[in-house]
């Protein structure tokens, strides 16, 4: 039976809203969670800093996105091969714009009820790109059949999916297939029944489209590595 988020995900979140609100920025983006990823006493925080993404390092590429976030300085280097200026364009008006939600309102971290007023309160508040990494992740969770919802699934599916992610380890100099690999390695799914196993991997790549589709709904961004979540699902 799946138990929800482990108190470490809280965790992540908090020291995530702590780095916005050091910095000054008017939301929380998906380079905040890094800095809560990495922030922690765990092995997850290990395999971060081997790669460079340490909590001192991420915060200072957290600076360097400000005002409008890494996933808008990854849009800001695409649209400009095209000729559009993205910050001439947003800079004027209010960064927390880019969060105004298109569709039904995406599952916040730590559960609902109390819990969710709770997150919709935080200031400065999460954005767009951070929620749906949350919801991302747990789904990520539930495929792979695990029990409990960890810091790492986060991970995994920042270091897949998200664009603002690529952006931010790329001002690092870290190499993304490199961490992808050592995720995968340092947190391999459950092992399962042959029979288990058979069941679901029918509906494997069905579990994972619905889970980018979401992802990029919420966000309305394109993920940039799809395939990549692949290897981290159970069989």
């Amino acid at each position: 039976m799946f138990k929800g988020d482990e108190p470490a995900v809280g965790m992540v979140f908090r020291r995530a809203v702590g780095s916005a609100r050091r910095l000054g920025h008017p939301r929380v983006g998906v380079e905040h969670l890094l800095v809560g990823l990495a922030g922690g006493d765990d092995v997850l925080a290990e395999v971060l800093a081997r790669h460079g993404a340490t909590s001192d390092a991420l915060e200072e590429t957290a600076r360097a996105a400000a005002p409008l976030g890494a996933g808008a300085a990854a849009d800001a280097e695409s649209l400009a091969l095209i000729g559009v200026d993205l910050d001439r364009l947003l800079l004027s008006g209010e960064p927390r714009s880019l969060d105004r939600l298109v569709r039904r309102q995406p599952l916040f971290p730590l559960g609902s009820g109390s819990a969710r007023r709770r997150c919709a309160s935080w200031d400065p508040p999460l954005g767009l790109d951070a929620q749906g990494a949350y919801e991302a992740s747990l789904r990520l969770a539930l495929a792979r059949g695990e029990r409990r919802h960890r810091p790492e699934h986060l991970a995994m599916v920042l270091a897949s999916l998200d664009p603002g992610v690529d952006w931010v380890l790329v001002q690092l100099g870290t190499d993304r297939r490199g961490l992808l690999q050592d995720l995968e390695r340092t947190f391999p799914p459950p092992q399962r029944s042959s029979m288990l196993r058979g069941a679901r991997s029918l509906l494997r790549s069905t579990r994972q489209r619905h889970l980018v589709r979401r992802y990029q709904r919420t966000t309305g961004r394109s993920s940039i590595g799809p395939a990549d979540l692949a290897s981290f699902v159970a069989p």
